[in-house]
């Protein structure tokens, strides 16, 4: 169990940055992901919340600054 759900997540950190590649970055944050978005306009938004919302994450979407992120949490 413990292995595919690794796998499961290392498969979706890949189409994560697949899916977003140069309009934001995305690193690992507390057994989620943290999504800094570059390029608002230009994001795939709707496709990166199906994704994470369809996996069980829990989204958030805040700022820092100027920045805008997106938090999601298993």
């Amino acid at each position: 169990m413990l292995v595919s759900r690794m796998t499961q997540s290392i498969d979706l950190a890949e189409q994560l940055r697949d899916l977003i590649g140069v309009t934001g970055g995305i690193e690992d944050h507390f057994g989620g992901y943290r999504i800094k978005i570059f390029h608002t306009k230009a994001f795939p938004w709707d496709e990166v919340f199906k994704l994470l919302l369809y996996r069980d994450f829990t989204v958030y979407v805040g700022r820092q600054k100027a920045d805008i992120y997106i938090e999601a949490k298993p």
